[in-house]
C-alpha cells in the first residue's frame, strides 16, 4: 500500500493496545468515569478482550507519520 499523503510505500504491521484495552473513536474523549459508549460520535473499533492484547493489521508511513487501517 502507498501512503495517501506522500505516495511512498507503507510498511505493514499492527496497531495494538496494552493488556485489557480496546480501540474506540469519538468526537471528544470521555472522562474517566463516563461510559465511553455514550460519547458523542462513538465508534467501537475493537471489542474489549480481558487479558488479551487487541491488535489491528495496519500500514505505516514513518515519513508522514500516517497509519492506515480498516476496522
Amino acid at each position: 500500500m502507498n501512503c495517501p499523503k506522500c505516495g511512498k510505500a507503507m510498511r505493514e504491521g499492527y496497531l495494538f493496545t496494552s493488556k485489557d484495552g480496546a480501540f474506540s473513536f469519538a468526537n471528544t474523549v470521555p472522562g474517566v468515569f463516563e461510559n465511553a459508549k455514550n460519547a458523542d460520535g462513538f465508534v467501537e473499533i475493537t471489542p474489549l478482550k480481558p487479558s488479551h492484547r487487541v491488535r489491528i493489521q495496519a500500514n505505516i508511513c514513518e515519513d508522514c507519520r500516517t497509519i492506515v487501517f480498516d476496522y
